[in-house]
């Protein structure tokens, strides 16, 4: 696989991340363009070879660890989480999940954070409604009970959660 110019960029920025956080200083425009410059070249990947990067851990797996990619997104919406930035965390997290087929991998962490973001936004009824259907699809999933719980209306949702438990 030839390497994608874009990751020299994705490096630098997110060098700056860890420096600016190191600092004491928050400079979100690294983060943010960090992420972005990070899903142009997973699109970029696709296009040439659309089994390419289908799953978040093979980023690191086909880049040799290099960028650390897995541990840097987790950082990412850590950051994001310290900021009080609940629009990125959603649109974000959003974009994070559709990015990728979830087989090797839960994107638990990340939708519960999409789904408290959403509660923090306003958008009561689509996080209820988001983690409902989440607990329907993964009874066993520990954060999808959690979600439920927290940001589940229908109290025959969260007896029948209590109950399971």
């Amino acid at each position: 696989m030839e390497k994608n110019k874009k990751w020299d960029i994705f490096e630098d920025l997110t060098a700056k991340c860890y420096k600016s956080q190191d600092n004491g200083n928050i400079i979100k425009e690294h983060w943010y363009s960090a992420y972005d410059i990070l899903l142009e070249i997973i699109e970029e990947e696709r296009k040439k070879s659309p089994e390419c990067f289908v799953e978040l851990a093979e980023i690191d797996q086909k880049t040799e660890y290099k960028y650390n990619v897995q541990s840097w997104v987790d950082d990412y919406f850590k950051e994001l989480s310290t900021l009080g930035d609940y629009d990125r965390i959603y649109r974000d997290g959003t974009r994070l999940i559709n990015a990728f087929q979830w087989q090797e991998q839960s994107p638990a962490e990340i939708k519960l954070r999409v789904i408290n973001a959403m509660e923090r936004l306003g958008m009561h009824e689509a996080a209820s409604r988001c983690s409902e259907e989440w607990v329907v699809q993964n009874p066993d999933n520990i954060n999808a009970l959690f979600a439920a719980l927290i940001f589940g209306e229908r109290d025959c949702m969260k007896e029948n959660v209590i109950e399971e438990s």
